[in-house]
């Protein structure tokens, strides 16, 4: 590369990294408005991976949504470029175009292209992997159609450079929103006064435990010498009776009597899997009802019953509840985005709320 297109590639490349500096519920879409803006890739889609290289909540730019339907539904199995397919066979590389793994001649035979790419007007195709520590966490893909030039080695080389700051963004975005959905797990549940809440990560990591819990978790082991009785019953109650995997809201997990023969049920919430976080697992609640107390928590269907709230309402109360962004409980419920923000709008105007916490609170509370 001549002296002067380099510094042109490296003012790109700064003014590249400028303009990704958004806030992470716009990075997808402003990474590809930039390439486009910037470099010139004009069609392709921002998708997240989870730990086993699936991808999963597509954001796109000059791409049709029913390609998008088409390609998750059944031609990702065909796409050489898909992670599943090509991390494997190429595991130190972080961008690959068609022709790095297969000839014109062989892919112009191939299913994918006769009839997926093709018939969308496409041709050539080129991968980016985001990779943070060695693990997949993104993958960008771009489309040139056959009559606009192929992707070169120049375009590799390009993005690959772009990629190690794309990840690096995309991670922390990633880690704000496991610390948030901690949060609002740890708001929701923090009021219940007349209830043992403990919330652990596993195995046995105590993140966080309310006066009630270590109350009656000190009576439960009273005379025993436990430097740490609410540690003492997770290990006793809950590793031992494999609780934290079989428990729902529906029915107690198991029931315990204390030293002082108060008998107390035992709910047990699995850990709240999401997006960003399978590199770990996420905490899990444990609830200790003493016998009579009236909780909401009982079954399920108090909450289907809430007052004022429609099902598809409560629906989306019990996901908000357990730390769901919009986007995971229109994923969950396979309804869209604005159809679950017109919901939670109406929750909160019937309650007199503002936010997910107050709504939590509220519901909790009454």
């Amino acid at each position: 590369m001549e002296k002067s297109a380099f510094h042109l590639g490296s003012s790109k490349i700064l003014e590249f990294f400028d303009s990704i500096l958004v806030p992470a519920e716009k990075f997808p879409q402003q990474v590809l408005l930039s390439l486009s803006q910037i470099f010139g890739y004009d069609r392709s889609i921002f998708w997240l991976a989870d730990k086993h290289r699936n991808l999963f909540l597509p954001i796109t730019l000059n791409v049709e949504d029913r390609l998008i339907q088409d390609y998750v539904s059944y031609y990702f199995h065909h796409d050489l470029l898909h992670p599943q397919i090509a991390i494997p066979r190429n595991p130190s590389r972080t961008a690959l175009r068609i022709n790095d793994v297969m000839s014109d001649q062989d892919y112009e035979k191939t299913i994918y292209y006769n009839q997926f790419m093709r018939s969308y007007g496409n041709y050539d195709e080129m991968g980016i992997y985001l990779k943070k520590e060695g693990r997949l966490i993104g993958c960008i893909g771009l489309a040139r159609s056959k009559q606009e030039p192929r992707f070169t080695e120049n375009d590799v080389r390009l993005v690959e450079s772009l990629s190690r700051t794309i990840a690096h963004t995309l991670a922390i975005h990633n880690h704000a929103d496991e610390l948030q959905k901690e949060r609002v797990l740890f708001a929701a549940h923090s009021q219940l006064s007349s209830i043992g809440v403990i919330i652990v990560e596993p195995p046995t990591r105590i993140r966080y435990v309310n006066p009630v819990a270590k109350d009656i978790c000190a009576e439960w082991f009273i005379g025993n010498t436990y430097t740490n009785p609410v540690l003492s019953f997770i290990q006793q109650y809950i590793e031992n009776h494999s609780l934290s995997s079989a428990a729902t809201f529906s029915a107690p997990a198991a029931s315990a009597l204390s030293h002082s023969q108060q008998e107390f049920a035992i709910y047990v919430q699995p850990s709240i899997s999401t997006l960003f976080s399978d590199h770990r697992t996420l905490p899990y609640a444990i609830y200790l009802i003493p016998k009579g107390t009236n909780s909401r928590m009982s079954t399920t269907r108090e909450q289907d019953q809430l007052p004022h709230l429609t099902r598809t309402e409560g629906r989306i109360y019990e996901l908000v509840q357990q730390g769901y962004t919009n986007q995971l409980i229109a994923n969950e419920l396979q309804i869209s985005l604005n159809t679950v923000k017109r919901h939670l709008q109406n929750a909160y105007r019937k309650f007199g709320v503002t936010n997910r916490t107050e709504l939590c609170y509220k519901l909790k509370t009454k």
